[in-house]
């Protein structure tokens, strides 16, 4: 009789410490992840732009930065419209890549 109580006493603290465990990963799988961040668009004025190729160039600068989601250049409005994830780049070096091209963004 001693064993048999002895063994129900240790199956219900399993019970109990896997109970626990469980209600500890549901605790942590139903955690909120962090929300992603919103992309950002920009759209500046962009100098020097007269054909294709400026606008081929542009895109091609502003590409090779990480978190870049978009961008169009127009030469025949002078715009550039990029979109970008801000936890990833900044507007700041998005101006040098264009300017580092040749161009000038006028603020």
């Amino acid at each position: 009789m001693l064993k048999l109580k002895r063994y129900i006493k240790t199956s219900l603290l399993l019970v109990v410490i896997s109970l626990f465990t469980l209600a500890c990963d549901q605790k942590n799988a139903t955690t909120t992840p962090k929300q992603p961040v919103a992309d950002v668009e920009l759209v500046y004025s962009v100098e020097g732009m007269t054909c294709d190729h400026c606008e081929m160039s542009i895109q091609k600068g502003v590409n090779e930065l990480e978190g870049i989601a978009e961008v169009e250049a127009n030469h025949e409005d002078s715009t550039t419209r990029i979109v970008y994830n801000p936890s990833k780049t900044n507007p700041e070096k998005i101006t040098a890549a264009i300017e580092k091209r040749g161009y000038h963004v006028v603020k």
